[in-house]
């Protein structure tokens, strides 16, 4: 039988006298000490890389256990359920609603045109032109090739008094879209605060061509029946048919109200339009300033005009039509004290009405202060001189040449109308 030698028994192979590992450890220890020398003669070199490299990872290490227990974002909210209800609002009239909320929604909606247009054309409406302004500018943020964002700037610069610059914007309006009657029509009334109203009238007819429709045209044509071709009955149906198109908006009512009472002298039916703009939207301006001349002017009821005309500087100290018939009102009242103060807020603010001065004029008088009276009343003649405001300016020079002779405490009767002196 052949016998298998165990495996431990069987002889192994010569070992060699020299072992790798000493080799390579002898090899490699050179190579390591000349590498730490070099890099510790470059140290200054070498450190700020590798120290940037360890707190990069530290930063990020802190970052992602700051972040890790972190709340997830809130969802964007959904703006379909206020544009909504915005929309109701602003198509029943309710248009000081509306703008609270399309206000709210404005950075959910950045480059919705509608919005942006109906938040300018709402404020200009309740007679805040600095804030619609801004919102104008916005509008053409949120679309700047958009026609119509052009001319809403356009409307609220005329309406600012700047002619010029809404001439500009309204032909940059038109550029976009010839074919844009609102761009038209509002450019037709900024030439014809300019002056140029027989270029107006070519203009607005040129935007009833392209649309028939466009309250805008209509109510331009309007105003120059009213105040150009002076035809007050033509000018009211315009009126009309623009407010029958858009009876939600609050200056196409005040406009009707306007002709009526100043150029009808229907003073009832002045009230009917403005009373609907004032209950849907208390805090308008324009419609509380217009509320309290009615009826001080045309009811003679400065009681009721006093109420108008004080809302009104409290929903906007700095307005200065309201705070200078308040100052007339005052003086029918016989609160002479309460009426320099409203007069002078409105010269404070830089009104420049001749009547302000006159009646601020008239006031020192009647308090005994004719020293006070007479820069007034100088400054009031200015200005009717330059205006042509003729009543104001014999009324001014009459109370100067009397007041040289005024005993202190002549009481002075107030005419009916703050348009009279």
């Amino acid at each position: 039988m052949y016998l298998r030698t165990p495996k431990r028994y069987t002889r192994g192979q010569k070992r060699s006298p020299i072992s790798l590992r000493w080799l390579w450890l002898w090899i490699l220890t050179p190579l390591v000490v000349l590498a730490g020398v070099e890099i510790y003669n470059r140290r200054d070199a070498l450190g700020p890389p590798v120290h940037q490299a360890i707190y990069g990872v530290l930063d990020s290490a802190q970052q992602s256990l700051a972040t890790a227990g972190a709340p997830p974002p809130p969802p964007t909210p959904d703006p379909r359920g206020q544009l909504e209800r915005a929309e109701a609002d602003w198509n029943e009239g309710r248009v000081e609603a509306a703008l609270n909320t399309y206000e709210s929604i404005l950075d959910a909606v950045p480059n919705d045109l509608q919005s942006h247009y109906r938040v300018t054309l709402g404020l200009a409406m309740e007679g805040d032109l600095e804030a619609a302004l801004e919102a104008a500018e916005r509008t053409i943020t949120a679309d700047p090739l958009a026609s119509d964002a052009w001319a809403i700037r356009a409307m609220v610069l005329d309406w600012s008094g700047r002619y010029g610059e809404a001439i500009a914007s309204a032909l940059r309006a038109v550029e976009l879209s010839g074919e844009n009657a609102r761009a038209l029509a509002f450019l037709a009334e900024a030439y014809h605060d300019l002056g140029q109203s027989d270029l107006a009238l070519e203009t607005v007819e040129r935007a009833l061509e392209i649309n028939p429709d466009s309250f805008e045209a209509l109510r331009v044509r309007g105003l120059l029946a009213w105040e150009f071709e002076f035809d007050f009955d033509g000018a009211r149906s315009y009126f009309e048919q623009a407010y029958a198109l858009a009876p939600n908006l609050a200056y196409l009512a005040i406009d009707l109200a306007r002709i009526n009472f100043l150029a009808f002298q229907e003073p009832e039916e002045a009230i009917g339009y403005l009373r609907e703009v004032v209950e849907a939207n208390p805090r308008n301006t324009t419609a509380l300033f217009e509320m309290g001349r009615v009826y001080y002017t045309g009811l003679g009821d400065p009681s009721q005009a006093l109420d108008y005309l004080t809302r009104c500087v409290e929903v906007n100290p700095d307005n200065i039509l309201c705070q200078g018939l308040l100052g007339r009102v005052q003086m029918a009242l016989d609160n002479y004290t309460l009426a320099a103060e409203a007069l002078g807020r409105a010269i404070d603010l830089g009104t420049g009405s001749p009547r302000h001065y006159l009646w601020a004029g008239r006031t020192q008088i009647a308090l005994g202060n004719c020293p006070a009276a007479v820069p007034l009343l100088e400054q009031s003649v200015r200005l009717g001189t330059e205006t042509g405001d003729t009543e104001a300016v014999t009324a001014a020079q009459a109370d100067l040449s009397e007041c040289s002779v005024v005993l202190p405490g002549l009481e002075i009767t107030p005419e009916a109308t703050p348009e009279g002196t």
